[in-house]
């Protein structure tokens, strides 16, 4: 019965909840227009994550959300790396 429950959807669901909390505490850290950039792509992830928790979802629908919250998750992370107001050219016309 452990193992069942150990490949089951809600344990990805809440792997990804985790991530999204530690790296909102980052976040959180962080000052200036940086973190209120941070904290708006967060909200957004964390909307996705909501879904994916109340909402029975095709499967489809579910990998596809997922993915999404992952790659979002993995872009966040990125932007923490970068100290104070360094941005890239690349990244700020991605406004």
């Amino acid at each position: 019965m452990f193992g069942i429950n150990l490949f089951s959807w809600s344990r990805k669901v809440r792997k990804l909840r985790k991530r999204y909390d530690r790296i909102r505490e980052h976040a959180l850290k962080k000052k200036g227009p940086l973190r209120g950039r941070l904290l708006t792509r967060l909200d957004q992830i964390n909307s996705s994550i909501t879904t994916m928790e109340e909402t029975q979802l095709s499967r489809v629908d579910r990998a596809r959300i997922s993915k999404d919250v992952e790659i979002s998750l993995a872009e966040v992370k990125e932007l923490l790396k970068l100290k104070g107001g360094e941005e890239t050219a690349e990244q700020q016309g991605a406004r």
